[in-house]
């Protein structure tokens, strides 16, 4: 048996989460229903470019997200993780060409597997349900990623809704792209297409469900709206999650967002320049699912896929 680097421990372990839109690195230490994060990181590789078009990943954009995620498992390593594995969601599991990717994350030695979206939904209840608020009673979350948007909904019975819908950030991007200076006219079509969407989709599976007015947002599009609002790139996730927005925060925001040039989206504190485009996207879904669904107030929580993962 080899011996430990002087870091591990034997609960300190490391999920990727290889999104549609941006490859995420989570290190923890990991105890019976409780993950503490040591490192939160992120890299926009755009797996899901045209694949939602196409029905194919992109070689570049599997190269590119493998190397990325090669470099993670490597610092999670030389953190002490005696565990690095990764979760690929949308954009893998919609491709014809997925095994590609599985075999690109071999070579750079990172297990991977490529989750179904019932599947991706549970972890995210999961990793939602470790933090102390969320620990019981009522929950509605949502996790808007680039390819897809998972929706959850538990009460004291246990979990009423759970479903994967084909909705996200980088996928409403390629349909709807608007200008560097966006028009009344785009955005209109834009809230057209998601309230149409929420009509066929959302609001029939939902039926007679009882909804809690908070929301609670997983993901990156709520962090970054939180920093938006604050006005700063430091906000750790015990701060985050203290937070709340209420519904006009929402829409304030995203007015102001829409009404932006890319170029000034680009300079905001508290939003990398390389989601200038896609925060568009991520704000209108937050603001239509708020307004149909009847939620009055936002809980952002950096909680999801990644803590599901690590405590499955």
């Amino acid at each position: 048996m080899e011996a430990m680097d002087e870091n591990q421990t034997q609960n300190r372990r490391a999920v990727i989460d290889v999104g549609s839109n941006s490859v995420k690195l989570l290190v923890a230490e990991v105890t019976t229903g409780n993950v503490t994060p040591l490192v939160h990181e992120g890299e926009q590789t755009r797996l899901g470019r045209g694949v939602f078009d196409s029905g194919k990943l992109d070689p570049e954009a599997i190269a590119q997200t493998a190397f990325v995620a090669g470099q993670f498992a490597e610092k999670a390593r030389r953190m002490g993780a005696v565990e690095v594995k990764a979760v690929a969601t949308s954009a893998a599991r919609e491709a014809r060409n997925g095994m590609d990717l599985i075999e690109a994350f071999r070579d750079v030695n990172v297990p991977l597997t490529i989750i179904e979206g019932e599947r991706e939904a549970e972890l995210v209840l999961r990793g939602v349900r470790s933090q102390p608020d969320f620990a019981d009673g009522p929950l509605a979350i949502i996790d808007v990623g680039g390819g897809s948007t998972e929706l959850l909904v538990a009460d004291e019975a246990g979990l009423r809704v759970q479903h994967s819908f084909p909705l996200g950030t980088v996928r409403l991007l390629e349909q709807h792209r608007p200008s560097d200076l966006p028009t009344a006219q785009e955005r209109a079509k834009v809230i057209e297409a998601l309230d149409q969407f929420l009509d066929d989709q959302v609001t029939p599976l939902l039926g007679s469900v009882a909804l809690p007015g908070p929301l609670v947002g997983a993901g990156g599009t709520p962090v970054f709206l939180s920093r938006i609002l604050k006005e700063t790139d430091d906000l750790d996730a015990a701060e985050l999650e203290t937070l709340s927005w209420l519904l006009p925060d929402v829409q304030s925001l995203t007015d102001r967002l829409w009404m932006m040039s890319l170029e000034r989206r680009q300079s905001l504190a508290g939003l990398p320049a390389d989601r200038a485009d896609v925060i568009l996207f991520g704000a209108a879904i937050y603001e239509a699912v708020m307004m149909r669904c009847g939620f009055h107030q936002l809980r952002p929580t950096l909680r999801g896929v990644r803590y599901g993962s690590l405590l499955s």
